[in-house]
């Protein structure tokens, strides 16, 4: 009788604590449930054997919650931009789907392993090589 008191009373004790303190749950189990959150900075960047990264200031891309990405760029001596899209992430496939563009008419799958994305696009004659890197 006496184990089943001690073990009802370590329940209530516990359920107590989840409702005093609501943070627990919700978006915060959310953000640990998905590290790949975040901003990544762009490593490298070649458009076929060419080197371009040189040429920006920065290029960033974050992942944010609710499925929406932001690509942030700057040109040398250039103004700030930003893209934004969709995206979809596949933690079975370590893949991340980027969908952009007016209609969503870009999209594509790119692999996405231990917090560093592989973007390779062909482009007719001309591939597109990105690596971006969690910060």
């Amino acid at each position: 009788m006496n184990y089943l008191k001690i073990k009802s009373s370590l329940l209530s004790s516990i359920l107590t604590l989840f409702l005093c303190f609501p943070w627990i749950q919700g978006d915060s189990l959310k953000e640990i449930a998905q590290p790949y959150l975040g901003v990544y900075e762009c490593t490298q960047a070649q458009l076929n054997d060419t080197d371009f990264l040189n040429r920006f200031s920065y290029i960033d891309l974050e992942l944010k919650t609710e499925n929406q990405f932001v690509l942030y760029y700057c040109e040398k001596n250039g103004e700030r931009k930003q893209e934004e899209g969709k995206y979809r992430y596949d933690a079975e496939k370590q893949t991340l789907t980027l969908i952009g563009g007016t209609g969503g008419f870009f999209k594509r799958e790119f692999p996405f392993k231990e917090g560093i994305l592989t973007i390779n696009v062909r482009f007719g004659e001309q591939t597109l090589f990105l690596k971006f890197e969690q910060k």
